[in-house]
């Protein structure tokens, strides 16, 4: 339900006449986003989740703000609210507006074409290129830390871990949903220690970062008769290493062994050089987040998160393409 004040602020916006519809939600977040009609625009307008801090929204906003002065962005200009902001609080959470990016996702994991596939690698190094131009530094990326942190605590719990996991599943009333995370958990401990230096030292590394959006998931892409036409949720935007971005996009855009991942790598180096961006650097970070991706579902699943009685629902979706990806990245290499 829309709260009041931001009702009010709607109809002060935008008329008496304007529509209200809550766009379809496929992903797991508990944002979720209106679309505003009228006779001459679209809007969208967001409710974030309440655990999004307004500081941190407004860090966000601001780098929105600055990426979006071109006229040929694909991030969604943020528009405001009556008293000039761009965030409003009502009902305990905050509230943004913004321009209404058209078009609709990827469905499935390797559907893309390859021509959509470069159009993607393309508009990431362009982004990139101008992020970087306004605020940038050498720094170890808050990414790669986060990932070796998180492969360190992984293996240091995994007896207990795997005994806790056992016990949740053993009367769970979804025994399928069970031996398929319990697959998981089994190739992804398996993984892990295979990538413990390789991401410690990448983690310790001082490359060039600066503002990514860290987030780039195929349902954040958005296509128009096969036109990229709009990249949307910046919920997880930071200063960080650009290489997340471009394993988190081609990861889910791409099973592992599709060779067009060096189509796509090779695409965004010849628009924007990088020397910390390789071929062995993003796969060892699309495996260590494959796997790390799979134990974080693996929690959710012992904590009782998520609907897994209905097949049809998101969270079996991530967990069964996890379960590809953990299957096709066991052996392979970028090619």
């Amino acid at each position: 339900m829309i709260p009041t004040r931001v009702a009010q602020e709607i109809r002060f916006l935008y008329g008496e006449s304007a529509t209200i519809a809550v766009n379809r939600n496929r992903g797991l977040s508990e944002a979720t986003v209106y679309r505003i009609e009228t006779h001459a625009s679209t809007t969208a307008i967001k409710r974030w989740p309440t655990n999004m801090a307004r500081e941190r929204l407004l860090e966000i906003h601001g780098f929105q703000n600055r990426m979006t002065q071109s006229d040929k962005t694909l991030l969604p200009r943020l528009l405001r609210w009556s008293d000039g902001q761009t965030l409003l609080e009502a009902d305990g959470s905050s509230w943004e507006i913004a321009e209404w990016k058209p078009g609709a996702p990827i469905e499935k994991l390797g559907e893309i074409s390859d021509e959509q596939l470069c159009q993607c690698a393309e508009a990431l190094a362009m982004l990139h290129l101008q992020s970087a131009a306004q605020k940038s530094a050498m720094l170890p990326p808050p990414g790669l830390e986060q990932r070796a942190r998180g492969i360190t605590r992984a293996r240091r719990a995994e007896p207990s871990y795997a005994h806790r996991f056992l016990h949740s599943i053993a009367s769970h009333p979804s025994q399928f949903a069970a031996q398929v995370l319990q697959d998981l958990c089994i190739r992804a401990h398996r993984i892990l220690p295979t990538l413990t230096n390789t991401i410690d030292r990448m983690s310790k590394e001082r490359v060039l970062c600066f503002w990514v959006l860290r987030d780039v998931w195929r349902e954040h892409l958005l296509f128009d008769g096969g036109r990229l036409t709009g990249i949307i949720d910046l919920g997880a935007a930071r200063i960080d290493w650009p290489g997340l971005d471009l394993v988190r996009a081609f990861g889910t855009l791409l099973t592992g062994s599709d060779p067009r991942w060096s189509i796509a790598i090779v695409r965004y180096l010849e628009a924007r050089p990088d020397t910390s961006i390789t071929f062995a650097s993003l796969e060892s970070v699309h495996r260590a987040s494959v796997a790390l991706s799979a134990l974080q579902w693996i929690d959710w699943f012992a904590e009782g998160r998520f609907d897994w009685t209905n097949p049809e629902s998101p969270a079996w979706g991530r967990v069964l393409e996890l379960q590809r990806q953990l299957e096709d990245r066991g052996t392979g290499q970028l090619r």
